[in-house]
């Protein structure tokens, strides 16, 4: 019985509102209490395998992916302005460090050009020390009193003489102020924000467990910060006739206090769970996603962080199993996170 009641004068259904007569000779109470046991327990089976909403609609592309594998939101938006201001910050934040520092140093190498080109435009007299012999030297030497100017350093030997030239670079210096200040709050950002760094296995596995079957992941903590109360959803989404479904997935242990080793999430696949009775056909089909969701508080942020990630159906191997990645040195353990893909083939 879906409800796990089975006794004697009743029929095993998936719902309790449909039985047959009941024969027992038992006490009207016991019949009663049974009877409104039975419902109440499948209510609550019922609300909890409930179809999940995930914020992704159910009208996607059969082929959609939700979650992609470095754990970003695989949704694009259009019909944005290209300047958004309000979205500047947010994208200095997380943009690659390659990036960042691109974007950086191609700004400060523009703004020195273009008060570079102001100097020039002003005359041969705005600033002293230069070499007008050529044109383009002169502007160099006008490029670097820039860059001297807008960071202050201020060597002493290059000076504005006109006052046009001295307003300019008065203006270049409350500029570079800004903007020193603006990116050193960026770069104190960048660095002070808390970020998950968990390394998930290439593969998801389906097992042997416990004498039927389980569907497993592994993971571990990559940074030497301390992950405590650590927190796993599992979520399988897939296609069938009714659109896109999200359902929960049961998990034999969805926290645990301290992240130190490797973490196996398994779910059993038994009576009751969202895989059972499927195979691999009915997933590739279904163009089945299982989406992991992980939330742990950071020991040395004292915040909170999470991490997804997110296996599709062709990404997940039948009937095999992952090898430990667990060794013992003397009185110390040892995790080799280069190991946490190895899998090995089981009948």
């Amino acid at each position: 019985s879906v409800c796990g009641t089975e006794g004697r004068g009743f029929e095993s259904h998936t719902s309790p509102f449909n039985y047959r007569k009941v024969e027992s000779k038992g006490s009207t109470f016991l019949f009663l209490y049974y009877r409104v046991s039975s419902i109440f327990l499948y209510l609550h089976i019922v609300n909890e395998h409930k179809n999940k909403e995930l914020g992704f609609g159910k009208n996607v592309d059969k082929d959609f992916r939700f979650i992609n594998r470095n754990g970003s939101i695989n949704v694009k938006r259009k019909g944005l302005p290209v300047f958004r201001p309000y979205d500047l910050f947010h994208t200095l934040i997380t943009i690659g460090w390659l990036k960042f520092l691109f974007l950086v140093g191609t700004s400060f190498f523009l703004i020195n050009a273009i008060f570079a080109l102001v100097y020039y435009l002003i005359g041969e007299n705005s600033v002293s020390l230069v070499d007008h012999e050529s044109e383009f030297d002169a502007f160099w030497d006008y490029f670097f009193f820039s860059v001297q100017t807008i960071t202050t350093v201020g060597y002493g030997a290059m000076s504005p003489l006109l006052v046009s030239a001295k307003i300019i670079s008065s203006i270049e210096s409350f500029i570079g102020l800004l903007g020193i200040a603006l990116v050193t709050g960026l770069l104190y950002g960048r660095f002070s924000r808390p970020v998950a760094k968990i390394k998930y296995s290439e593969f998801g596995v389906v097992a042997p467990f416990k004498g039927g079957k389980a569907f497993m992941v592994k993971l571990a903590n990559q940074r030497s910060s301390k992950l405590i109360e650590s927190e796993v959803r599992m979520l399988l989404s897939y296609n069938n006739e009714n659109g896109r479904v999200n359902l929960p997935m049961e998990l034999e242990l969805k926290k645990i206090d301290f992240l130190a080793l490797t973490w196996t999430i398994v779910h059993p696949i038994k009576e009751g769970s969202p895989w059972h009775g499927l195979t691999e056909e009915d997933l590739r089909k279904g163009n089945a996603e299982i989406i992991v969701l992980l939330k742990a508080f950071d020991d040395t942020f004292s915040q909170t962080v999470y991490s997804r990630m997110s296996y599709k159906h062709d990404e997940i191997v039948w009937g095999a199993k992952f090898k430990s990645s667990i060794t013992t040195e003397g009185n110390q353990t040892t995790i080799d996170l280069a190991r946490i893909d190895d899998i090995e083939i089981v009948s």
